[in-house]
Parts: structure tokens; C-alpha cells; sequence
């Protein structure tokens, strides 16, 4: 009774009958970036993506690792026990201690003909590539969000749309019933009204079913738990379309689409990697130095590092064969690049063909809406004059009742004209990979 209640409030505030704060159920009211910013808390979605975001710096960290040079120290010490016979026969027991240490550093130089370096570049490549994921996971989420609000937007607007045709009915009704009782109206034309209240108040309640029904999915895309009761859209923050003057100048780049994006850094990334594959048949070059010390005691401090060393190289290295992995590698790179290419090429053309198409929709929305505009306006003075007309005898009341159903219908119209350019306007600029507007 309470929900029936407040939405009955939010109807007639929203017609500008009445203006009333409630304070027995506190409403929290969120616009759409409050609900576009809830859903990036609580979205699963964004730490799937930041996770993969946290492999892809790892995995180019791990590429990096060939630029600085190896340096390992060890260091040990042991004792040794040893029995020998003299030459009178006697044996003769030994212990020795033994002490060592030493540090190695070693420098790739070239690594197959320069893998390393093109396995980086495909590494930065990767790491740019997760990063648009994270862009494109983010306006999914927005998109979620946007449908799901919208779709609350234009359950509330169809059911005050409902409930003010509703209205209208019940005061035809009740008129209609005091002529019936003094024999101003036959029998055919009350039930005719009746059928008409019958009809109307139906469409009250389908539409607030489907009030309910919206506002759980919207909770669903946000993550909260919440109820109608306590959580409502803020009905003053709605935004309006775009005049068609500015969707004219709305510039169709798709460059900046997440998805193509990462397939573009994917297919570079790929390249890279099927030209280091190839370099495996070069040969690799590396330097090292060390230095060691061994001694039997550490007792003598001044000649403990007389029995150090040093040593410095280059080490040249060349598989020449290695049982045809090479080979393998290098197809399945370029098989990769390969797969790449074609899939970048589809959805370069699937981009290409959704956004035209969403244009064109935009424009026909926007020019839909204006006229459902003007169309409402044309309705309203048809059912005024239509009015004036049958009260003073001039209009039957089949044509009222027409005139009353065409005037509802105007009104429900507008309201679902409105939420498809809003809805249409977010899907064209998030495919073209920009934040759509959540807000003035």
C-alpha cells in the first residue's frame, strides 16, 4: 500500500498538480552518473578486467628483464675430515676448513639476432591492448546501465502517462453516469465509457508492473539490493535529445572504438612476435664477469683475499638444430598474424555498417521525437475543442472517447520517442569508443 502510495505522489508531482515531501520512507534519488558510478564500485566486470590489466604489466615487466644485467652471489663453507697412514704405519687423522665466495654478473648482448628487443615492442604492444579492454569494459558497463535507466525512465513516464488517461476516464465516467441518471445518455454510450475507464485503469496496472520489473533490472546492472521504495531515478535530472543540428556534427571515427583498439595492437603485437620468431635461427651473444675467493681460514684478515680471481668473457651461442621447434614456432606465429588480420577486417566492416546505421537512427529518433511533440500538442487541442464540442451537443460521445484514446496515445508516444534517441545517441557514442553523456 505504502509503494502504491509513493508512486501515486511521484505521478502527480511529476503532472505539477502537487508538490509533497514525505518523510515517513526516506527515497534515495540517483541520477544516471550516480548510477553509471555505482555500477564501476560494484561490478565484477572492472576487477575481471583490472586483473588482466595486472597480467599484461607483468607480462611486459617480464620482457623488460633482458635490458639489465644477471648478478648473483653465493658464498659457502665447509669442513673436511680425512684419515692417512704415515710411514711408520700409524694413522694420522686431518681436518680442514674450506671457504669460498664469488659474484657473477652476466649482460645479454643479443639474444637470437635481437628476439628479445621484438618481443618487447610486441609486449608494449599487448600492454596498450589491455588497456582499451579496460576502456571497452568500462562503457559496456556504462551501456548496461544507460538501457536499464532508461528503460525505468520510460516505465515511469508510460505509467503517469497511464494514470493521467486514466484520469480523464474516471472524470468522463462519473460525468457520464450523472447524465444516465437523468436520461442525458442511452445505455450504449455508458457501457462504451465504462469500457474506456475499464481499459485505462488495466493500462495503470500493466505499466506499473512494468515499473517494477525495470527497476530491477537497473539494480541488477548497478549491483545494489534495493526496492522501488527506497531507491527511485531522480525525475528533475532526465536528460533531453540532441537537437539535429549537433547530430550532424557528431564525427564518425571509429578509431577510437575499444575493440578495435585492442584488435589493432593485437594484430601489431602479432607482427612483432612472428618476426622474432623468425630470428630464432641467429645466433645469441652474452658477456660476464666474475670475481672468486677461496681460502682455508678466516682468521688472517690481511691475506684473505690473496687467493681471489677475476674473470671477464663473451659466449656465443647458436642452436643448429633443435628438432624442427623453430620451424613449428614460426607457423604458429604467423598463423596467429594471420587470424589476426581477418578478424580486425570484420569487425573494422561490423563497425563501420553498426555505427551508419546507428546515425541514421539517431536522426530518424530525433525527428521522431520532435513530431511526437507536435503531434501531442495537435491532440491536446483536438481534445479540447473535441470536449467543448460534446458538451454543447455539437459531437457524439463515440468521437470524444476517440479524441480522449488518440490524446493518450500522443502522450505514451512521446515519452517512448524521447528514451529511444537517449538510447540511441549512448549506443552510437560508445561505439565510437566515447563516454556518453550520464549528466549536464
Amino acid at each position: 500500500m505504502t509503494t502504491l502510495i509513493l508512486s501515486l505522489l511521484v505521478a502527480m508531482s511529476v503532472q505539477g498538480r502537487i508538490s509533497v515531501e514525505t518523510t515517513t520512507v526516506a527515497i534515495e534519488r540517483l541520477d544516471l552518473a550516480g548510477c553509471v558510478a555505482l555500477a564501476m564500485q560494484n561490478s565484477p566486470a572492472i576487477s575481471s578486467a583490472e586483473a588482466s590489466l595486472l597480467s599484461a604489466e607483468a607480462s611486459l615487466t617480464n620482457s623488460k628483464a633482458f635490458l639489465w644485467p644477471s648478478l648473483s652471489l653465493s658464498a659457502g663453507a665447509s669442513r673436511n675430515w680425512s684419515t692417512s697412514e704415515l710411514p711408520d704405519g700409524s694413522l694420522s687423522d686431518n681436518e680442514m676448513n674450506s671457504f669460498s665466495t664469488s659474484l657473477n654478473l652476466s649482460q645479454e648482448l643479443l639474444a637470437s639476432g635481437g628476439q628479445n628487443w621484438l618481443y618487447l615492442e610486441a609486449s608494449e604492444l599487448s600492454m596498450q591492448a589491455s588497456l582499451a579492454d579496460n576502456r571497452g569494459e568500462i562503457l559496456s558497463i556504462t551501456q548496461n546501465v544507460i538501457n536499464s535507466y532508461y528503460s525505468v525512465l520510460e516505465a515511469e513516464g508510460l505509467k503517469v502517462s497511464a494514470e493521467v488517461a486514466y484520469a480523464r476516464s474516471l472524470n468522463q465516467l462519473e460525468r457520464t453516469e450523472a447524465l444516465y441518471e437523468i436520461g442525458g445518455v442511452t445505455t450504449l454510450d455508458l457501457l462504451q465509457v465504462q469500457v474506456q475507464e475499464s481499459g485505462d485503469k488495466l493500462s495503470v496496472m500493466r505499466n506499473e508492473q512494468s515499473v517494477f520489473s525495470a527497476y530491477n533490472d537497473l539494480f541488477n546492472a548497478i549491483g545494489i539490493d534495493a526496492d522501488v521504495t527506497s531507491f527511485q531515478i531522480n525525475p528533475d535530472a532526465i536528460l533531453q535529445p540532441l537537437p539535429t543540428e549537433s547530430v550532424a556534427r557528431i564525427p564518425l571515427d571509429y578509431s577510437n572504438n575499444p575493440s578495435f583498439l585492442a584488435a589493432s595492437f593485437r594484430l601489431r603485437a602479432s607482427e612483432y612476435q612472428s618476426d622474432a620468431a623468425g630470428r630464432a635461427y641467429w645466433p645469441s651473444l652474452r658477456a660476464n664477469a666474475g670475481w672468486s675467493w677461496n681460502d682455508n681460514t678466516l682468521d688472517d684478515v690481511d691475506r684473505m683475499f690473496d687467493t681471489d680471481g677475476y674473470n671477464a668473457g663473451l659466449s656465443l651461442s647458436w642452436n643448429v638444430f633443435d628438432g624442427f621447434k623453430r620451424e613449428s614456432a614460426v607457423k604458429s606465429s604467423r598463423a596467429t598474424y594471420l587470424s589476426s588480420r581477418a578478424s580486425i577486417e570484420t569487425l573494422e566492416n561490423n563497425l563501420k555498417a553498426s555505427i551508419e546505421s546507428l546515425s541514421n537512427s539517431l536522426r530518424i529518433d530525433i525527428q521522431y521525437y520532435d513530431n511526437s511533440k507536435q503531434m501531442l500538442e495537435q491532440t491536446e487541442e483536438q481534445y479540447r475543442l473535441s470536449l467543448m464540442s460534446y458538451e454543447m451537443g455539437a459531437l457524439p460521445l463515440l468521437d470524444l472517447l476517440k479524441a480522449q484514446s488518440d490524446l493518450a496515445s500522443a502522450e505514451a508516444n512521446l515519452v517512448s520517442a524521447r528514451v529511444s534517441a537517449l538510447r540511441t545517441e549512448a549506443s552510437l557514442l560508445i561505439q565510437l569508443g566515447e563516454m556518453p553523456r550520464v549528466g549536464e
